[in-house]
């Protein structure tokens, strides 16, 4: 039987994490996924429609042989400023995503976890619960919810543990797991530490379990990645020119030095 996550990205630094998850999790799917099946694995976080209706109606796993007809991801997008957003849904990853799951405004929480917390959230709590509750219904075992967010800005941390909490009353029953960055000691954001304090207490009251990521730490970890890649795309540079001029002392042994 599938057990379905439903993934809710919820301010810049949620909806940016978000967008290379979902990018990462269709790379690995087709990797190991040579025939373009829906799979109990692929359902987890994904719901396979019949685009040529609408709506579309959802296609079962089945036996999970059946063929990938259009994905659409187990998640809710949730900012109060909408630029981040907009460009995912204009990127090629933006038809892997429900339009009836996202919740936008236009002024942000001007980095304030009060403001987030206890305006926006109140202000669309309905909105919010319908967002949410839509693809819950459309799951036929619901293991848990994934709250993707940062504790440094307003939307994140404030309307982060807003729906952590409502997560909590409405769906009792349902784990709930937050990926949490908290900002780095040289956060220009000024209000940073209050707004992951204050997060802080709700994530030890509401949450079941909880991911942190230190900000500088995976600053740090993306800088020696992209660094080790730049030095290998440097190294086969080097002997593919060596083949082009037919240099063979540079490219001596299949491209190798």
């Amino acid at each position: 039987m599938p057990r379905e996550i439903i993934t809710i990205q919820v301010g810049q630094c949620g909806n940016q994490i978000g967008c290379r998850f979902w990018e990462m999790a269709l790379k690995e799917h087709a990797a190991n996924n040579k025939n373009g099946r829906y799979d109990e694995a692929l359902s987890t976080f994904f719901r396979n429609v019949d685009s040529r209706y609408d709506p579309p109606p959802n296609l079962p796993v089945g036996d999970g042989r059946g063929p990938i007809r259009s994905l659409k991801a187990r998640a809710v997008l949730v900012d109060m400023e909408e630029g981040v957003v907009n460009e995912m849904l204009k990127s090629p990853l933006g038809e892997v995503f429900d339009d009836r799951q996202l919740l936008t405004d236009v002024s942000g929480s001007g980095n304030n976890w009060a403001h987030g917390h206890h305006f926006y959230g109140p202000q669309y709590h309905d909105d919010l619960l319908e967002k949410i509750r839509r693809p819950v219904e459309q799951t036929e075992s619901l293991q848990s919810f994934l709250v993707l967010h940062s504790l440094g800005g307003g939307t994140g941390s404030g309307v982060g543990t807003y729906i952590l909490k409502m997560l909590e009353d409405e769906f009792p029953d349902v784990y709930r797991f937050t990926c949490s960055v908290f900002p780095s000691a040289e956060d220009d954001v000024i209000t940073s530490p209050y707004n992951a304090l204050m997060s802080l207490s709700q994530l030890a009251d509401h949450a079941d379990c909880v991911l942190p990521v230190e900000n500088s730490s995976l600053q740090d970890i993306c800088g020696r990645i992209a660094e080790r890649f730049s030095k290998e795309a440097t190294r086969e540079g080097s002997s593919l020119s060596g083949v082009d001029s037919g240099e063979r002392g540079k490219a001596g042994h299949g491209g190798r030095p």
